[in-house]
């Protein structure tokens, strides 16, 4: 089935910007940070590499576990190597524009509630944009399917390793293993994937997939068959 590129990539890269955008902002708020993010930010505090840095250098490590683990290299997984690079640059970014003081608890609070609907928005519209999976999410899918575990099971499986290594890092090195872990990341592991549901809900517009354009043939039984009404349903 023909799938239009031309609204993909674009749709992508909103989500990636959103994202980005969100995991900057929970990094301001100083109650922690989302799980998956705990080891980026925590380097960050011990080297003099920026949290972008960071997380690009993890994303490249969970891109190499994919490697290690299927012994190939398909056009999906390469495709992952731009990602990693822009997605580091991109938190750079954000948070380079979003410099204020840590606010007291009281703000601090609303203020990660906002930055998790935020990026939970921009993954929602990147798993919709049925591209490519940021190298961590694709490594936790790997995961699951080599294990034979739900996605539930694996995500928090690999959020509890993520977690745990930040912490014995910080503790080791600073004494202090709840550097990049707060209160803050507790909220974002309850949040997140009932934010992603609501916006899978609400959302359907950013459904860009194959299933999406089979269903709207199927309302259309009349239509001409040929390949411009495929163009008309994905555009």
């Amino acid at each position: 089935m023909k799938r239009n590129l031309k609204v993909r990539i674009p749709v992508y890269i909103l989500g990636l910007l959103l994202m980005t955008f969100g995991i900057a902002l929970s990094s301001r708020a100083g109650i922690g940070v989302a799980p998956i993010s705990t080891i980026a930010f925590a380097g960050s505090q011990l080297t003099p590499l920026t949290f972008g840095m960071c997380s690009s250098a993890f994303h490249g490590l969970c891109f190499a576990a994919q490697l290690i683990l299927t012994r190939k290299l398909t056009v999906i997984t390469l495709l992952q190597i731009p990602a990693v690079y822009v997605f580091g640059l991109l938190i750079d970014l954000f948070v380079s524009l979003l410099q204020f003081p840590a606010p007291p608890l009281i703000l601090a609070v609303p203020l990660m509630v906002v930055s998790i609907l935020i990026f939970s928005l921009g993954i929602r519209i990147i798993i919709g944009s049925d591209l490519v999976l940021p190298p961590p999410d694709s490594l936790v899918v790997l995961i699951g399917e080599i294990a034979g575990w739900p996605m539930s099971k694996a995500k928090l499986i690999f959020d509890v390793a993520v977690v745990s290594l930040s912490a014995s890092l910080t503790l080791i090195v600073l004494g202090d293993a709840l550097l990049a872990i707060g209160i803050g990341t507790i909220i974002c592991v309850l949040m997140t994937g009932p934010s992603i549901g609501f916006y899978q809900k609400i959302l359907p517009i950013f459904n860009i997939s194959d299933g999406a354009v089979d269903d709207s043939a199927n309302e259309a039984p009349d239509a001409p068959a040929d390949d411009t009404a495929d163009d008309v349903t994905a555009e």
